[in-house]
C-alpha cells in the first residue's frame, strides 16, 4: 500500500469525515503542484517516509505567497493537512523491504482509441461479444452524465457489458469498485440504497452511501454501480432523492463536480459514530450508476423524469448464430499475461456541467442546438418539448464523440434523439401519432400519403426502405437510420395497437 492510500485510510481509522480526507489529500497534491510552479521545488509529499522531509515542506511553506494566501482564504487546509500528515509519518514504520513491487501504477495519460480498442478487446478476451460502437456508447454517455439505463430484452448481456467495462478499468467486485445491486420488487423508498436507523436508533449505511464514502477517499478512481433489474419497483419511489440530488452538482474550488449532501440529520439521526463518517457524504464525480431494465409484464414503465435525467441505451438486436470453427476455447491461454491496468477517472470525468462551459467547442454545440430546435418545435405543438437538461446533455455528448472522433455528427446525433427524446414519447392520442409523423417527415423526404387513413401496405414498404442495407431510397435520409427505425416503429404500433411507446 502507497502512502497515499496508507494515509486516507489512517484517518479514515481515526474518524476523519470522508469529505476531510479528500481535501487533505487533495490539499497535499495543491502544496506539490504549487512549490514546483512558484519556487521551483520537485517536493513528491506523498513519497516521503521521514519526518525531517516532512518538516522541511513545512519549513518551505512560508516561502510561497500562493500558498500562504491559499491557506488563509481556506481556514488553514493547506497547513494542517502538512501537519497531519508529518504526524502520520511519524506514527507510521515503513519497511521498505516489505513494500509491494508489483503495486499496479494508475494510467493517467492516454490516447482515447487506444483505450476503447483496449476495453473492447478486454472485452473480447473475456468470451463475449459486443459491438465496438455499442463500447464508444456506453463510454461517451457515462461521460456526457454519470446515470445510464441500459434496456432490452432478457439474457442480452446489460449487466455483463457492465461489469466487463468497469473490470477493463480497473474496477472489479473484489476491489469493491464494481457493486452489482439486484432491485427488489418490495422496494418503496430509498433506504435500501441510502440506508435506515435501525430499532436502537443506529444507522445502516445501504449500498450508495458505502460506495459514495469510498469513492470520496479514492477520488482518482472510477466507482461503478449496477442497477440489476431497475424497474422490478416504482424506480420513482426508490430513486427520486438521488435523481434529485445528482441535479445539484456544482464544480468547487478544487474543480471537481459535487453534489449537495446525501443524507439528511433526519436520516442518520444522532448516531454520532455515523454522523462523523456518513455526515457530510455527498455523489462524487467518480461514481457511475448503470442500470438495467426489462419491459414485460413483472416489470414498471419510466416517468419522464426518470427518462429526462439519463441516456437510454436499446439491447433488443441479437445475433444468435456462432461459429464453431472460429471459437478459440480449446487453446490454451494460460500461459498469455493480459496487461492489467487502472485507469484514472479522468477517462470518464465529466467535463462539461452548463452549455455556457463548451466554449472551445462553439461550433459543434450551435450546430447540434439549432437541430434541437427544429425538433422541440415539433414536440411543443403537442406539449412534449424538452428543457435545457436534455438541450446541455445532448450537445455534451456530441462534443464528446466528435473531439475525439469517436464518431461522426450525424451518427452521434442519431444515437442521442433515440437515447434522450424518444423514450418520452408515448399514448394513444391521435397528437402522438401526429408527432411522430411530424418528426419522421423532418428527418425525411418521405411525405405520408394519406395520414388519417394510413395502410399497412404503405407502413410494411416504409419499413423495408429505411431498414434496406443498399440504402436504396432517394426520399430516406439513410444517416439517421436508428431514428427512423425507431418512429416507424411507433408508427405501425400505434396503427395496430391504437397507443404506441418507445419499449418494446
Amino acid at each position: 500500500m502507497n502512502n497515499v492510500e496508507s494515509f486516507k485510510k489512517w484517518m479514515r481509522e481515526n474518524n476523519y469525515k470522508a469529505k476531510t480526507i479528500g481535501n487533505y489529500k487533495t490539499a497535499i497534491d495543491k502544496i506539490d503542484e504549487i512549490f514546483k510552479k512558484e519556487l521551483g521545488l520537485q517536493m513528491n509529499i506523498f513519497e516521503m517516509k521521514h519526518t525531517e522531509d516532512v518538516e522541511k515542506v513545512i519549513n518551505n511553506f512560508s516561502k510561497s505567497k500562493i500558498l500562504v494566501e491559499k491557506n488563509e482564504k481556506e481556514h488553514s487546509r493547506y497547513s494542517c493537512a502538512l501537519k497531519l500528515y508529518k504526524i502520520f509519518i511519524e506514527k507510521s514504520e515503513f519497511d521498505e523491504s516489505n513494500e509491494e513491487k508489483d503495486e499496479i501504477e494508475i494510467v493517467r495519460n492516454f490516447n482515447m482509441d487506444q483505450v476503447i480498442d483496449y476495453i473492447f478487446l478486454h472485452i473480447t478476451n473475456q468470451g463475449y461479444t459486443y459491438e465496438k460502437s455499442l463500447i464508444i456508447n456506453l463510454y461517451i454517455s457515462l461521460k456526457t452524465k454519470p446515470f445510464v439505463i441500459l434496456t432490452g430484452i432478457s439474457g442480452t448481456g446489460k449487466s455483463k457489458i457492465v461489469e466487463l467495462f468497469a473490470k477493463a478499468l480497473g474496477a472489479t467486485a473484489e476491489n469493491k469498485r464494481f457493486n452489482l445491486v439486484p432491485v427488489k420488487p418490495d422496494w418503496s423508498d430509498s433506504t435500501d440504497l441510502l440506508g435506515f436507523r435501525n430499532i436502537e436508533g443506529k444507522f445502516t449505511p445501504g449500498i450508495i452511501t458505502k460506495v459514495c464514502y469510498e469513492a470520496m477517499m479514492n477520488p482518482e478512481l472510477p466507482y461503478f454501480i449496477c442497477l440489476d433489474e431497475m424497474n422490478l419497483a416504482r424506480v420513482e419511489y426508490y430513486f427520486s432523492d438521488i435523481l434529485s440530488l445528482m441535479e445539484t452538482r456544482i464544480v468547487n474550488e478544487d474543480n471537481e463536480m459535487i453534489t449537495n449532501t446525501l443524507l439528511s440529520e433526519e436520516q442518520i439521526g444522532r448516531d454520532s459514530v455515523s454522523i462523523s463518517t456518513y455526515g457530510d457524504v455527498y455523489i462524487p464525480e467518480n461514481l457511475y450508476i448503470i442500470g438495467t431494465v426489462n419491459m414485460d409484464e413483472t416489470t414498471f414503465p419510466f416517468s419522464k423524469k426518470v427518462l429526462d435525467r439519463a441516456n437510454t441505451i436499446e439491447f433488443n438486436k441479437v445475433d444468435l448464430s456462432y461459429s464453431f470453427e472460429d471459437d478459440d476455447s480449446s487453446i490454451d491461454n494460460s500461459d498469455i499475461n493480459y496487461e492489467i491496468k487502472i485507469y484514472h477517472n479522468d477517462f470518464l470525468k465529466s467535463e462539461f456541467l452548463k452549455v455556457r462551459d463548451c466554449k472551445e467547442y462553439k461550433d459543434t454545440a450551435q450546430k447540434a442546438i439549432s437541430k434541437l430546435i427544429k425538433i422541440n418545435n415539433i414536440l411543443e405543438k403537442f406539449n412534449y418539448h424538452f428543457g435545457y437538461r436534455v438541450r446541455d446533455e445532448i450537445t455534451f455528448y456530441m462534443i464528446y464523440a466528435l473531439k475525439d472522433n469517436l464518431m461522426s455528427f450525424d451518427e452521434a446525433f442519431d444515437l442521442c434523439v433515440v437515447q434522450k427524446i424518444l423514450p418520452k414519447i408515448s399514448g394513444s392520442s391521435s397528437e402522438v401519432l401526429d408527432m411522430l409523423f411530424d418528426i419522421f417527415e423532418l428527418f425525411n423526404a418521405y411525405r405520408f400519403s394519406n395520414r388519417e387513413y394510413l395502410e399497412e401496405k404503405e407502413l410494411k414498404d416504409l419499413n423495408e426502405k429505411v431498414t434496406d442495407l443498399n440504402e436504396g431510397s432517394d426520399k430516406i435520409n439513410y444517416k439517421f437510420k436508428l431514428t427512423n427505425e425507431k418512429l416507424i416503429y411507433m408508427i405501425r404500433r400505434f396503427i395496430r395497437d391504437g397507443f404506441t411507446t418507445f419499449w418494446r
